[in-house]
């Protein structure tokens, strides 16, 4: 399992919490997937048709296709081993499997070993339970 914590930063917004496979237009995955050497980098981008840039954040899960939950209880089905933040503007409808978050302010994401956290919504995708040293508790949402 990756031993890296990644620790972003996202701008105040509007997204599509689920995997990214579901919410980024099929014509521009490969280019986003490029954009960050398949999520080794956990944010991508892409230049969508309308001219703007979307930034997409992504951590991977810890055994890769499934159906996660966070400790709201909504289920996240994974495809492309990935949970993440896609910007509403980008997703063309609302995404497979999608729960819409919004945050009012720059808000911390962090992803760890197969454990993450956007905001309130924490999600493990391993086995155990998560520990305090995987992930603190994040106070800024």
């Amino acid at each position: 399992m990756e031993k890296v914590e990644h620790t972003v930063s996202v701008p105040a917004g509007k997204y599509w919490l689920c995997d990214p496979c579901y919410a980024v237009p099929s014509d521009l995955w490969h280019d986003l997937l490029d954009s960050n050497n398949c999520f080794d980098i956990p944010i991508g981008k892409v230049k969508a048709s309308d001219g703007n840039t979307y930034h997409v954040l992504a951590f991977g899960t810890a055994y890769g296709d499934g159906v996660y939950a966070d400790q709201f209880g909504n289920q996240f089905p994974v495809d492309a081993g990935l949970i993440g933040l896609t910007p509403v503007g980008l997703a063309e409808g609302v995404p497979f499997g999608a729960t819409l978050v919004e945050f009012n302010h720059h808000t911390t994401c962090r992803g760890h070993a197969g454990v993450m956290e956007f905001g309130k919504h924490k999600i493990n995708t391993r086995d155990d339970v998560i520990e305090d040293e995987d992930m603190e508790e994040d106070q800024h949402e």
